[in-house]
Protein backbone atom coordinates (compact mmCIF):
# COMPACT_ATOMS: atom_id res chain seq x y z
CA UNK A 1 0.00 0.00 0.00
CA UNK A 2 1.28 3.02 -1.01
CA UNK A 3 0.97 5.50 2.34
CA UNK A 4 0.02 8.88 1.69
CA UNK A 5 0.17 12.18 3.46
CA UNK A 6 -3.04 12.82 5.59
CA UNK A 7 -4.64 16.22 5.43
CA UNK A 8 -4.47 17.89 8.61
CA UNK A 9 -8.23 19.72 9.56
CA UNK A 10 -8.87 22.78 8.22
CA UNK A 11 -5.97 23.18 6.12
CA UNK A 12 -7.06 22.79 2.46
CA UNK A 13 -4.20 21.52 0.03
CA UNK A 14 -1.26 19.46 1.86
CA UNK A 15 1.00 21.43 3.76
CA UNK A 16 4.61 22.30 2.11
CA UNK A 17 8.10 23.11 3.32
CA UNK A 18 8.22 26.82 3.40
CA UNK A 19 9.21 28.92 0.73
CA UNK A 20 11.12 32.00 1.03
CA UNK A 21 13.22 31.59 3.92
CA UNK A 22 16.51 34.32 4.10
CA UNK A 23 19.51 31.90 3.32
CA UNK A 24 20.94 33.61 6.06
CA UNK A 25 18.81 31.61 8.64
CA UNK A 26 20.32 29.46 10.62
CA UNK A 27 17.49 28.83 13.18
CA UNK A 28 14.71 27.54 11.34
CA UNK A 29 13.15 27.55 7.15
CA UNK A 30 10.60 30.09 7.68
CA UNK A 31 10.09 33.51 5.29
CA UNK A 32 10.25 36.86 7.37
CA UNK A 33 6.61 37.65 7.41
CA UNK A 34 5.88 34.16 9.40
CA UNK A 35 9.26 34.84 11.59
CA UNK A 36 7.78 38.64 12.90
CA UNK A 37 4.05 37.01 13.37
CA UNK A 38 5.40 34.22 15.71
CA UNK A 39 7.69 36.75 17.57
CA UNK A 40 4.39 38.51 18.96
CA UNK A 41 3.86 38.12 22.61
CA UNK A 42 0.66 37.10 23.07
CA UNK A 43 -0.53 34.31 20.69
CA UNK A 44 -4.82 33.49 20.66
CA UNK A 45 -5.93 30.34 19.31
CA UNK A 46 -8.81 28.34 19.04
CA UNK A 47 -7.15 24.63 17.45
CA UNK A 48 -9.77 22.23 15.68
CA UNK A 49 -10.20 18.69 17.97
CA UNK A 50 -7.51 16.89 15.63
CA UNK A 51 -5.29 13.82 15.23
CA UNK A 52 -7.58 11.56 18.10
CA UNK A 53 -8.14 14.14 20.39
CA UNK A 54 -10.96 11.90 21.42
CA UNK A 55 -8.44 9.68 23.07
CA UNK A 56 -5.98 12.04 24.30
CA UNK A 57 -8.18 14.31 25.85
CA UNK A 58 -8.19 12.04 28.80
CA UNK A 59 -5.29 14.12 29.48
CA UNK A 60 -6.50 16.89 31.19
CA UNK A 61 -3.37 18.75 30.23
CA UNK A 62 -2.57 17.73 26.93
CA UNK A 63 -1.57 20.19 24.25
CA UNK A 64 -2.65 21.04 20.83
CA UNK A 65 -0.55 19.39 18.31
CA UNK A 66 -0.87 22.56 15.91
CA UNK A 67 0.75 24.48 19.22
CA UNK A 68 3.75 21.91 18.85
CA UNK A 69 3.98 22.12 15.82
CA UNK A 70 4.30 25.83 15.38
CA UNK A 71 6.86 25.93 18.03
CA UNK A 72 8.91 23.57 16.37
CA UNK A 73 8.90 24.81 12.56
CA UNK A 74 10.07 28.08 14.64
CA UNK A 75 13.17 26.74 16.31
CA UNK A 76 14.16 24.16 14.07
CA UNK A 77 15.28 22.95 10.45
CA UNK A 78 14.06 20.41 8.40
CA UNK A 79 16.72 17.95 10.37
CA UNK A 80 16.24 18.99 13.67
CA UNK A 81 15.52 16.67 16.48
CA UNK A 82 13.33 17.18 19.17
CA UNK A 83 13.07 16.27 22.79
CA UNK A 84 9.65 16.52 25.39
CA UNK A 85 11.27 14.98 28.89
CA UNK A 86 7.10 15.55 30.00
CA UNK A 87 5.32 14.00 27.09
CA UNK A 88 2.38 13.42 28.42
CA UNK A 89 0.16 11.61 25.92
CA UNK A 90 2.37 13.04 22.78
CA UNK A 91 1.13 16.63 21.91
CA UNK A 92 5.14 17.40 21.00
CA UNK A 93 5.59 14.28 19.16
CA UNK A 94 2.69 14.65 17.03
CA UNK A 95 3.52 18.42 16.50
CA UNK A 96 6.40 16.96 14.88
CA UNK A 97 5.11 14.38 12.36
CA UNK A 98 2.75 16.93 11.52
CA UNK A 99 5.47 19.59 10.15
CA UNK A 100 6.16 19.81 6.66
CA UNK A 101 8.54 17.70 6.29
CA UNK A 102 8.28 15.79 9.44
CA UNK A 103 11.07 16.17 12.56
CA UNK A 104 11.66 13.87 14.82
CA UNK A 105 11.41 13.97 18.42
CA UNK A 106 11.70 12.08 21.67
CA UNK A 107 9.46 11.67 24.41
CA UNK A 108 9.86 10.80 27.81
CA UNK A 109 7.02 10.02 29.96
CA UNK A 110 6.93 8.42 33.79
CA UNK A 111 3.20 7.43 33.10
CA UNK A 112 2.57 4.19 31.88
CA UNK A 113 -1.34 5.07 31.25
CA UNK A 114 -0.48 8.10 29.40
CA UNK A 115 2.50 6.10 27.17
CA UNK A 116 -0.42 3.65 26.53
CA UNK A 117 -3.11 6.51 25.09
CA UNK A 118 -0.13 7.89 22.91
CA UNK A 119 0.61 4.26 21.28
CA UNK A 120 -3.14 3.85 20.70
CA UNK A 121 -3.50 7.51 18.88
CA UNK A 122 -0.22 6.82 16.87
CA UNK A 123 -1.47 3.42 15.98
CA UNK A 124 -4.45 5.08 14.54
CA UNK A 125 -2.76 7.69 12.91
CA UNK A 126 -0.47 4.89 10.90
CA UNK A 127 -3.57 3.18 9.89
CA UNK A 128 -4.75 6.65 8.49
CA UNK A 129 -1.62 7.28 6.86
CA UNK A 130 0.13 9.79 8.59
CA UNK A 131 3.71 10.49 7.45
CA UNK A 132 6.18 11.15 10.31
CA UNK A 133 4.38 9.40 12.99
CA UNK A 134 6.54 6.28 13.22
CA UNK A 135 9.67 8.26 13.21
CA UNK A 136 8.78 9.46 16.53
CA UNK A 137 10.05 7.86 20.04
CA UNK A 138 8.48 7.23 23.26
CA UNK A 139 10.17 6.16 26.64
CA UNK A 140 8.67 5.12 29.44
CA UNK A 141 10.60 6.41 32.82
CA UNK A 142 11.67 9.49 35.21
CA UNK A 143 13.01 12.10 32.70
CA UNK A 144 16.11 13.05 34.68
CA UNK A 145 16.90 9.44 34.93
CA UNK A 146 16.16 8.49 31.26
CA UNK A 147 18.11 12.16 30.15
CA UNK A 148 20.89 10.90 31.63
CA UNK A 149 21.33 7.88 29.13
CA UNK A 150 21.26 10.57 26.18
CA UNK A 151 23.97 12.31 24.61
CA UNK A 152 25.22 15.44 25.44
CA UNK A 153 24.38 18.26 23.17
CA UNK A 154 22.34 15.65 20.81
CA UNK A 155 19.10 17.59 20.81
CA UNK A 156 18.41 20.39 18.58
CA UNK A 157 15.03 21.88 20.50
CA UNK A 158 13.19 21.21 23.60
CA UNK A 159 9.95 21.72 23.95
CA UNK A 160 7.79 20.54 27.36
CA UNK A 161 4.72 20.44 29.19
CA UNK A 162 6.21 19.98 33.24
CA UNK A 163 3.31 19.55 35.62
CA UNK A 164 2.71 22.78 36.93
CA UNK A 165 2.54 22.44 40.78
CA UNK A 166 2.03 19.70 43.22
CA UNK A 167 -1.30 18.03 43.25
CA UNK A 168 -3.82 20.10 45.40
CA UNK A 169 -7.25 17.54 46.17
CA UNK A 170 -9.38 20.31 45.41
CA UNK A 171 -8.41 20.56 42.36
CA UNK A 172 -8.44 16.52 41.42
CA UNK A 173 -12.02 15.84 42.14
CA UNK A 174 -13.04 13.70 39.23
CA UNK A 175 -17.21 13.31 40.24
CA UNK A 176 -19.55 13.29 43.30
CA UNK A 177 -18.38 9.42 43.92
CA UNK A 178 -14.36 10.31 42.86
CA UNK A 179 -11.58 9.95 44.84
CA UNK A 180 -12.68 13.58 46.63
CA UNK A 181 -16.17 13.45 46.60
CA UNK A 182 -15.94 15.85 49.61
CA UNK A 183 -15.11 18.54 47.17
CA UNK A 184 -17.83 17.64 44.24
CA UNK A 185 -18.95 21.23 43.90
CA UNK A 186 -15.59 21.57 42.29
CA UNK A 187 -15.76 18.32 39.89
CA UNK A 188 -14.28 17.81 36.83
CA UNK A 189 -13.81 14.77 34.08
CA UNK A 190 -10.32 14.87 34.80
CA UNK A 191 -8.40 12.36 36.73
CA UNK A 192 -4.52 13.62 36.68
CA UNK A 193 -3.47 11.98 39.70
CA UNK A 194 -0.86 8.87 40.22
CA UNK A 195 0.40 7.00 42.79
CA UNK A 196 3.95 7.03 41.16
CA UNK A 197 6.84 8.73 43.28
CA UNK A 198 8.56 9.85 40.83
CA UNK A 199 5.93 11.80 39.21
CA UNK A 200 6.42 15.82 40.69
CA UNK A 201 3.21 16.39 41.31
CA UNK A 202 3.35 14.01 44.12
CA UNK A 203 6.04 15.99 45.75
CA UNK A 204 5.46 17.51 49.50
CA UNK A 205 5.44 21.03 48.63
CA UNK A 206 5.58 23.73 45.93
CA UNK A 207 9.55 24.16 47.01
CA UNK A 208 10.68 20.77 46.29
CA UNK A 209 8.50 20.36 43.04
CA UNK A 210 10.87 23.89 42.11
CA UNK A 211 14.14 21.96 43.24
CA UNK A 212 12.94 18.78 41.18
CA UNK A 213 12.32 20.78 38.38
CA UNK A 214 16.03 22.71 38.51
CA UNK A 215 17.55 18.94 38.35
CA UNK A 216 15.22 18.66 35.16
CA UNK A 217 16.48 21.77 33.85
CA UNK A 218 20.36 20.37 34.32
CA UNK A 219 18.90 17.46 32.19
CA UNK A 220 17.74 19.79 29.72
CA UNK A 221 21.04 22.21 29.19
CA UNK A 222 23.29 18.83 29.16
CA UNK A 223 21.44 17.14 26.04
CA UNK A 224 20.75 20.51 24.51
CA UNK A 225 23.18 21.90 21.58
CA UNK A 226 24.80 25.45 22.25
CA UNK A 227 22.88 27.85 21.15
CA UNK A 228 19.22 25.93 20.80
CA UNK A 229 16.20 26.67 22.80
CA UNK A 230 13.80 25.28 24.86
CA UNK A 231 10.32 26.19 25.60
CA UNK A 232 8.40 25.54 28.50
CA UNK A 233 4.56 25.49 28.82
CA UNK A 234 3.27 26.77 32.60
CA UNK A 235 0.17 28.16 33.87
CA UNK A 236 0.65 29.83 37.25
CA UNK A 237 -1.37 29.21 40.06
CA UNK A 238 -3.77 30.48 43.16
CA UNK A 239 -3.86 28.41 45.61
CA UNK A 240 -4.28 29.16 49.75
CA UNK A 241 -5.35 32.56 48.96
CA UNK A 242 -2.19 33.14 47.18
CA UNK A 243 -1.52 33.75 43.34
CA UNK A 244 1.90 32.57 42.29
CA UNK A 245 4.19 33.11 39.39
CA UNK A 246 4.90 29.58 38.54
CA UNK A 247 6.38 30.67 35.23
CA UNK A 248 8.91 33.41 36.68
CA UNK A 249 10.03 31.08 39.72
CA UNK A 250 10.72 28.07 37.12
CA UNK A 251 12.54 30.67 34.88
CA UNK A 252 15.12 31.40 37.36
CA UNK A 253 15.32 27.86 38.04
CA UNK A 254 16.24 27.20 34.81
CA UNK A 255 18.84 30.15 34.53
CA UNK A 256 20.19 29.01 38.03
CA UNK A 257 21.74 26.18 35.99
CA UNK A 258 22.69 27.98 33.18
CA UNK A 259 19.72 28.98 30.61
CA UNK A 260 19.20 32.78 29.60
CA UNK A 261 15.42 33.36 29.46
CA UNK A 262 14.77 34.93 26.31
CA UNK A 263 11.26 35.90 26.32
CA UNK A 264 7.38 34.74 26.90
CA UNK A 265 4.31 34.44 25.03
CA UNK A 266 0.96 34.75 26.66
CA UNK A 267 -1.20 31.97 25.07
CA UNK A 268 -4.69 31.80 25.38
CA UNK A 269 -7.10 29.38 24.29
CA UNK A 270 -10.35 30.50 23.39
CA UNK A 271 -13.55 28.73 24.96
CA UNK A 272 -11.24 28.03 28.73
CA UNK A 273 -14.64 27.19 31.02
CA UNK A 274 -14.48 30.04 33.65
CA UNK A 275 -15.84 28.94 36.92
CA UNK A 276 -17.67 31.28 40.28
CA UNK A 277 -14.52 31.20 42.29
CA UNK A 278 -14.90 33.61 45.10
CA UNK A 279 -18.23 34.86 44.12
CA UNK A 280 -19.85 37.00 45.83
CA UNK A 281 -16.74 37.52 48.74
CA UNK A 282 -13.64 37.84 46.91
CA UNK A 283 -11.67 38.06 43.82
CA UNK A 284 -10.09 35.10 42.44
CA UNK A 285 -8.82 35.29 39.47
CA UNK A 286 -10.10 32.87 36.60
CA UNK A 287 -6.30 31.78 34.43
CA UNK A 288 -7.38 31.03 31.51
CA UNK A 289 -4.04 32.04 30.23
CA UNK A 290 -0.68 29.80 29.87
CA UNK A 291 2.89 30.86 29.60
CA UNK A 292 4.91 29.66 26.88
CA UNK A 293 8.75 30.70 27.99
CA UNK A 294 11.52 30.73 25.85
CA UNK A 295 15.02 29.98 27.58
CA UNK A 296 18.21 29.87 25.49
CA UNK A 297 21.64 27.54 26.10
CA UNK A 298 24.44 29.75 25.44
CA UNK A 299 26.81 29.23 22.16
CA UNK A 300 29.67 28.33 24.46
CA UNK A 301 30.50 29.10 27.58
CA UNK A 302 32.77 32.81 28.27
CA UNK A 303 36.16 32.38 29.83
CA UNK A 304 35.99 33.62 33.30
CA UNK A 305 32.09 34.36 33.60
CA UNK A 306 30.58 34.81 37.37
CA UNK A 307 28.15 32.03 38.36
CA UNK A 308 24.89 33.12 38.26
CA UNK A 309 23.58 34.61 41.74
CA UNK A 310 20.27 32.80 42.59
CA UNK A 311 16.93 34.29 42.10
CA UNK A 312 13.62 33.37 42.45
CA UNK A 313 9.97 35.04 43.09
CA UNK A 314 8.99 32.49 45.40
CA UNK A 315 10.05 32.90 49.15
Amino acid sequence: MVRKQARLPGEGPLRQPKKGADPRNSLNELPGEEWMYFTKSVLQTSYPRELRHDLRKAHGANKPPALMRQLIEFFTKRDGLVLDPFAGVGGTLLGAATTRPPRRAVGIEVSPKWLGVYDQVAEALLREGLEGIERQKMVQGDCIAEMGKLDAGSFDFIATDPPYNVHFKITMSVGKQGKYKEFANRRTDYDMKSDDPRDLANLGSYGEYLDAMERAFEGCLRVLKPGKYMALIVRNAYQNGRYTFTHADLAARAERVGFTTKGEIVWWQTGTRLRPYGYPYSYVPNIAHQHIVVLRKAERAHPGALPRPPRTYWP
